[in-house]
């Protein structure tokens, strides 16, 4: 007989604790069995599914590893969505997008705002060369940074030659790609640095100022939006989730000194979940809590539906959703 869990969270981090817990809180307010899948149980877990002895309604990657095909959560997330789980987010999608080098085109035809930049192969990197064309091109120092890979790993911010690319390739042995991008210029609102670490959960955006030096986060708050003309960057954010299809995501944007915002740091499935009551940088607790409740709620769309009550509530919330896509597409298409 098969065992069926409502909600699973998988993730080997233990940063994702608090995440876990806050997950784990509404499950048992809301009557819905759950388990935490983390480097103790992915190999039984795994096992047991691929067996049919277990089942997932809905599954919550955490890892985005997807970089590594044998990696054990990318095994689990993709044969949970072949037995037909809903996985946030879609193994295969991450797969694809995840790729900064392939994703910038997407954002270049989506017509969303990036630094100029320029990818190279790592199987040209021992015949490229830093020319004086491109440096005019992208201003010096530049930025060097691996097409697969997150947390600042291989990430040179201080490059003039070809020396970071190879610098870059030997840190991230496991990305085919590096791009080459412009270094902005930060623009100073008022007492906060114009850098932005941005959250999309489920159609909605957080926005967070956040320190690339310190790394400390602080809310955006809507008198702020208001004062700084920061409407852009939920335009920005919106627009990443519509090219990539992703549900969970963060990004990082800037206000460069010419007075424009440029997605940075494009889409990471994994976004920080560090929280600051454990963390000192960490991403303000109350940010977390509401990312976990918009993600429990998409996971109520599956879960509770056929059973009663719930069912009116998810027939207007997708009648909304789908007036307000067709209203993007619209507007899209008198630009």
């Amino acid at each position: 007989m098969i065992e069926p869990y409502d909600i699973v969270v998988s993730s080997p981090y233990s940063n994702y604790d608090f995440f876990t817990h806050k997950m784990q809180e509404l499950c048992g307010q809301w009557s819905l069995t759950f388990f935490m899948v983390d480097d103790t149980w992915v190999n039984e877990f795994y096992q047991k599914l691929r067996a049919r002895e277990i089942s997932a309604r809905v599954l919550f990657d955490l890892t985005a590893n997807q970089i590594l095909e044998d990696d054990i959560y990318v095994k689990l997330a993709r044969e949970a969505k072949r037995q037909g789980s809903f996985v946030i987010d879609d193994p295969d999608v991450t797969a694809t997008v995840a790729h900064k080098g392939r994703f910038h085109q997407v954002m270049l035809d989506n017509r969303i705002p990036v630094p100029e930049t320029i990818v190279v192969k790592r199987s040209a990197l021992h015949k490229f060369r830093i020319t004086d064309e491109i440096k005019k091109r992208l201003g010096t120092p530049f930025v060097v940074k691996p097409a697969w890979g997150d947390s600042g790993v291989g990430v040179i911010m201080d490059a003039y030659a070809e020396d970071a690319l190879a610098q870059s390739a030997e840190l991230a042995p496991n990305s085919d790609a590096f791009l080459i991008q412009k270094r902005l210029k930060m623009k100073k609102l008022g007492s906060h640095a114009g850098w932005f670490r941005m959250f999309h959960v489920c159609g909605e955006v957080i926005a967070c100022w956040w320190d690339p030096v310190s790394h400390e986060y602080h809310l955006v708050t809507p008198a702020q939006v208001k004062r700084f003309r920061l409407g852009a960057l939920k335009r920005i954010m919106r627009g990443i989730a519509r090219a990539s299809k992703m549900k969970k995501f963060s990004s990082e944007i800037c206000l460069h000194e010419d007075g424009k915002f440029y997605a940075i740091d494009y889409l990471n499935a994994d976004p920080d979940m560090n929280p600051r009551s454990f963390y000192d940088n960490g991403v303000p607790d109350e940010v977390v809590r509401h990312i976990v409740w918009l993600l429990f709620h998409e996971a109520m769309k599956i879960v509770k539906r056929g059973q009663g009550f719930f069912d009116s509530d998810l027939a207007d919330a997708d009648a909304d959703a789908d007036w307000l896509e067709r209203r993007r597409l619209e507007q899209r298409a008198q630009l």
